[in-house]
């Protein structure tokens, strides 16, 4: 796997996290990430969405390192007046460190995390796992979505079904954190399973 250079790109903590290959919803109305969205959109960058942890202080936020590299696909305004974006994930990545500009908005040096190379086909030990996207995937709304599905890659099915699946913000933090493969699909398999499938 080739080494991936760090970069600076602003960060976006938020209450909800994105994993890479899902689709996000978000309505814009702080000044700074207005900024932000429309710097991103003029210079065609991304940025970066963060899980904040929970914390007693409200002044304090605090977020996960590991987050999901977005870029903006759709926007229009909302009927309250707000800006409303739709970003879709790319790729994970690994804050190193950040600052704070006077406006309060985050610019982190990040780093691309890489998945894991496939070395032998897991969907032979997950079969379960590429059946549920498989019929996910078939349905006239998901296909809607028009998802990019790689079923021979395990990470994309991963990211893909948990993306589908009903998770919790830390349940989907648990996949973007996961380094190898088969963690995402046991992870997924215990899921399904409390989902009854």
């Amino acid at each position: 796997m080739e080494e991936n250079l760090s970069r600076d790109l602003p960060l976006f903590p938020l209450n909800v996290n994105i994993l890479p290959g899902g689709y996000l919803p978000l309505q814009i109305f702080e000044p700074r990430y207005l900024d932000m969205v429309k710097n991103s959109m003029s210079k065609e960058i991304g940025f970066c969405i963060h899980l904040i942890k929970p914390s007693r202080q409200k002044e304090e936020v605090s977020f996960y390192k590991k987050g999901t590299y977005v870029e903006v696909v759709d926007f229009n305004q909302l009927d309250n007046g707000l800006l409303g974006i739709t970003v879709q994930g790319k790729y994970r990545i690994e804050v190193l460190d950040e600052i704070i500009q006077e406006d309060g908005l985050r610019i982190g040096t990040v780093f691309e995390l890489g998945e894991e190379e496939e070395s032998v086909n897991l969907k032979l030990s997950y079969t379960n796992i590429w059946n549920v996207l498989e019929d996910l995937s078939s349905h006239p709304e998901i296909k809607k979505l028009q998802l990019e599905i790689d079923f021979n890659s395990s990470s994309n099915v991963a990211y893909n079904l948990a993306s589908l699946l009903p998770l919790t913000p830390p349940e989907k933090q648990t996949i973007l954190e996961a380094e190898k493969n088969s963690e995402k699909l046991d992870f997924l398999n215990q899921v399904l399973k409390k989902l009854g499938g």
